[in-house]
């Protein structure tokens, strides 16, 4: 059941990102959305009275002896919360997504900015309380943030490309959009961390991860709640490396997109 509600929840997340820049899926997204939360609704009503969730933070490192750099996933913290409460995050967000698109009806988007940033900020959110309600492994880790910040990205990548003027402001647009999205969750670490919250992402007793220079462990190792150890497990992570990686992915498609707008089979026609 858990890989099926996860199943679920990965292609809402990837429906609506589509949806918000392409009207035309807006009642397939509706539909997603809604099927998602009715799901993870009755689970957690038929599941058990309580639920426990340990939560991990997944880095680069060595795994036990191992010689080779690997994904370590670290616990970070363990929750407890009665079963039937941790699908209401979701079915909060899939209620408010699904009557904005429906509002929005076959209009498109007016911004190419305030979407995809409330579509990240409040889907974090909703992850955030999910972990906090001990939700299903499966639906917050071990991929967390990028099941929907990817999505939101998508959104953004398209929208940009209708509304870009030049290259250079398509690419502003979608990378300012990208790093926004993502910023949160980075003060979210850091204070998570600074005051050993745990969920997934707090770092404060992570210290044994590879330099990424290297690939080796540092030398002298990192301390727990400096700005050393934070810097190459919150900033480095949430606000460049990250940020770029799907700036790489994002800026192809932004490009397709925006080449097809004022060179596709429309816009010829138009100027005939």
């Amino acid at each position: 059941m858990d890989v099926l509600l996860t199943c679920l929840h990965l292609f809402a997340y990837l429906a609506l990102g589509f949806a918000l820049a392409v009207p035309a899926a807006r009642k397939i997204a509706i539909a997603t959305l809604l099927l998602a939360a009715a799901t993870s609704l009755g689970s957690g009503l038929s599941g058990p009275a309580e639920r426990a969730l340990e939560t991990v933070h997944t880095y680069a490192g060595f795994a036990g002896i191992d010689q080779e750099v690997s994904m370590v996933r670290f616990p970070t913290g363990t929750t407890t919360a009665p079963g039937w409460q941790w699908p209401l995050p979701f079915v909060g967000f899939a209620l408010l997504w699904s009557g904005w698109l429906w509002r929005l009806g076959t209009r498109p988007a007016r911004s190419a900015w305030l979407a995809p940033l409330l579509f990240a900020w409040s889907a974090s959110a909703c992850w955030l309380a999910m972990q906090h309600l001990a939700a299903p492994g499966l639906l917050v880790q071990p991929v967390g943030l990028d099941r929907f910040l990817w999505p939101a990205g998508l959104a953004a990548a398209l929208l940009a490309a209708h509304r870009a003027k030049s290259l250079p402001q398509l690419f502003v647009m979608v990378g300012a959009t990208t790093l926004l999205s993502r910023l949160p969750a980075a003060l979210f670490s850091k204070y998570a961390s600074d005051h050993r919250l745990g969920t997934c992402l707090d770092i404060s007793t992570i210290v044994d991860i590879v330099n990424p220079m290297t690939q080796m462990q540092f030398e002298p190792r990192l301390v727990a709640g400096t700005g050393a150890q934070q810097f190459w497990l919150i900033w480095l992570e949430h606000v460049i490396f990250f940020p770029a990686v799907y700036l790489m992915s994002l800026m192809g498609i932004a490009f397709g997109a925006y080449m097809f707008h004022r060179h596709g089979p429309e816009t010829e026609s138009q100027g005939r």
